[in-house]
C-alpha cells in the first residue's frame, strides 16, 4: 500500500514562480497580476516568487518576493536572458507566465531544458491576443501545461494561427470591485465641480487609455469634432499624457479645429510613467457621462469594464475581443472595420492588419446616447450587474484562477506518485511528496 502526505499536511506551502509585469506596476499586466496573486495568496496556500518585468527592486507592501529582471539584461526591458538563468536556479512547483504571447520566444527551448535537468513542475501561461497573431507566437505558449487566453477571439485566432495548439481554456480579465465603484451623489458633485470647474455641468465624454498609436485617440478627437457640433454643451476628457508614445495630441487639437480648455481636456501633471492613484480614477469614471475608445485592437482593454463598475455608459469600437463582451443590453459599439478602406497596418506592430474606427458611426452613436441617456442608463444599470456577478476579480474570476492553480498542483502530485507507485509497487511504504 502507498500513502502520501501532501505539502498542506506537512503545513508547506505550494511554490509558485511567476514571470510578468510586477504587480507594483501600473500597467495592465500589472493589474492582472496583481489581482491573480492576491486571489491566490488569500487561500493561504501559496508562496510565490515574482520576476518583476517593469520592477527595479523598489521597497513595496506586497506579501511576495518580487525580483527585478530589467537591470543587467542586455538591454532587453523583459530581461528574458537573465530571466532563463534565474529560472535555472529556483525551486517551484508552478511556474506562471503573464505575457504577450511574441515575448515569450524563449519558453519552447527553456521548458525542456528545465525538465531535462530534472525539475518537476507545471506550467500556466495566459497571455491576450488584440489582432492576427503569428504561428510562431501560438508556438511560444504552447508549451505549457495549461495555455490560457483572455477571450474567446483570443482563442478562436490562435487556432486559426497553429490549429495543433493545445485545448485552449479561456479566463476572462476581472475587475477590482474595491478599486471601480459607485461613489456618494454628492461625494461625486463636490469632485466633479473641483475637477472641470466652469464645464463641471456638460455632457462629459471621456476616453481613458494611454496615448499610443493602437489606441488611435486621434479618431476619438475627430468624432467628438462631429458629435459637438450637436452637442455644443459638451468637453472631451482624455486621461492621459498629452505627449507620449503616440503623438503630441496639443497639436492634433488645433489641426482639428479643436481647442484645449475649450473642446479638450486633459490631466493635470500627467506623463506618460505619472498617472493618477485608483482612488481617483474611479472618481473620473463617476463623473463622466460616457466613456469611449476609439482603439484598433484590444486583448481585454480596462476602460470599458472599469467603467461599467460605476455604472458608467460606455461606446467602444466593435472588434477584437471587444466585440464579446459588449452587447446590445450592455453598452455601445461603434463600427470599426466595415468596409476595405477602414484597416491600417501600423509601423513596428508586427505587420498586423488592424480595423479602424468609423469617425462617422462613432459621432453618430454618441448623439444617440446622448439624446436617449435613459436608455443608456439602463443598458449601464445591466452592464454594472454582470461585470460584478461574472467579472469580480475578488469573485468569479479569482476563483477560476485559484480553482486552475490548485488542479495544476493536484497534477504535479498525481504524476509524482504515480512515478514513486511505479517504482514502490508491493511496498508498503508511506510516500512524503515533500521529498519530491
Amino acid at each position: 500500500m502507498v500513502k502520501t502526505l501532501s505539502k498542506e499536511q506537512r503545513g508547506r506551502k505550494i511554490k509558485v514562480l511567476a514571470y510578468c509585469d510586477s504587480p507594483t506596476c501600473a500597467t495592465g499586466f500589472g493589474t492582472v497580476s496583481r489581482n491573480i496573486f492576491e486571489a491566490l495568496h488569500r487561500t493561504g496556500k501559496y508562496d510565490i516568487d515574482i520576476l518583476g518585468i517593469n520592477f527595479w527592486g523598489d521597497p513595496h507592501g506586497f506579501p511576495y518576493r518580487i525580483w527585478p529582471t530589467g537591470i543587467n539584461s542586455d538591454k532587453d526591458p523583459y530581461g528574458r536572458k537573465k530571466v532563463v538563468s534565474m529560472i535555472a536556479n529556483m525551486e517551484f512547483d508552478i511556474l506562471f507566465l503573464l505575457q504577450d504571447s511574441f515575448i515569450l520566444d524563449f519558453m519552447p527551448t527553456t521548458i525542456p531544458g528545465l525538465q531535462g535537468m530534472g525539475k518537476k513542475f507545471k506550467s500556466i501561461c495566459y497571455y491576450p491576443i488584440d489582432g492576427t497573431p503569428k504561428e510562431s507566437w501560438i508556438k511560444n505558449v504552447n508549451f505549457a501545461d495549461y495555455v490560457v487566453t483572455y477571450s474567446e477571439f483570443a482563442a478562436r485566432e490562435s487556432r486559426k494561427a497553429l490549429p495543433s495548439v493545445k485545448d485552449l481554456l479561456v479566463i476572462p480579465h476581472g475587475v477590482n470591485i474595491s478599486d471601480f465603484k459607485i461613489l456618494p451623489e454628492e461625494e461625486v458633485k463636490n469632485f466633479k465641480q473641483a475637477f472641470f470647474g466652469r464645464h463641471a455641468d456638460k455632457f462629459i465624454v471621456t476616453n481613458l487609455n494611454r496615448n499610443q498609436i493602437r489606441k488611435d485617440i486621434p479618431r476619438t478627437m475627430a468624432a467628438f469634432k462631429e458629435f459637438k457640433k450637436e452637442v455644443p454643451d459638451s468637453i472631451l476628457y482624455l486621461h492621459m499624457a498629452a505627449v507620449d508614445q503616440g503623438w503630441d495630441l496639443n497639436s492634433v487639437a488645433k489641426s482639428y479645429g479643436l481647442s484645449i480648455t475649450e473642446d479638450i481636456i486633459f490631466p493635470a501633471n500627467f506623463g506618460p510613467n505619472q498617472g493618477y492613484p485608483r482612488e481617483v480614477v474611479n472618481m473620473i469614471y463617476n463623473i463622466s457621462d460616457l466613456v469611449v475608445s476609439s482603439s484598433i485592437g484590444e486583448g481585454w482593454g480596462l476602460s470599458w469594464i472599469e467603467a461599467m463598475a460605476t455604472k458608467t455608459p460606455v461606446l467602444m469600437p466593435n472588434n477584437t475581443a471587444i466585440t464579446e463582451n459588449i452587447t446590445e443590453e450592455r453598452g455601445y459599439v461603434c463600427d470599426s472595420g466595415t468596409s476595405s478602406s477602414l484597416y491600417t497596418v501600423l509601423p513596428h506592430d508586427n505587420e498586423i492588419v488592424r480595423p479602424l474606427v468609423d469617425v462617422a458611426d462613432m459621432a453618430k452613436k454618441m448623439v444617440h446616447i446622448y439624446n436617449n441617456y435613459s436608455e443608456a442608463l439602463v443598458k449601464a444599470d445591466n452592464a454594472y450587474t454582470w461585470v460584478r456577478n461574472e467579472l469580480n476579480w475578488q469573485g468569479n474570476v479569482g476563483k477560476q484562477w485559484v480553482s486552475l492553480f490548485d488542479k495544476a498542483y493536484s497534477q504535479l502530485i498525481e504524476d509524482k506518485v504515480s512515478k514513486a507507485v511505479s517504482s514502490n509497487t508491493g511496498n508498503n511504504k508511506v510516500i512524503d511528496t515533500e521529498s519530491f
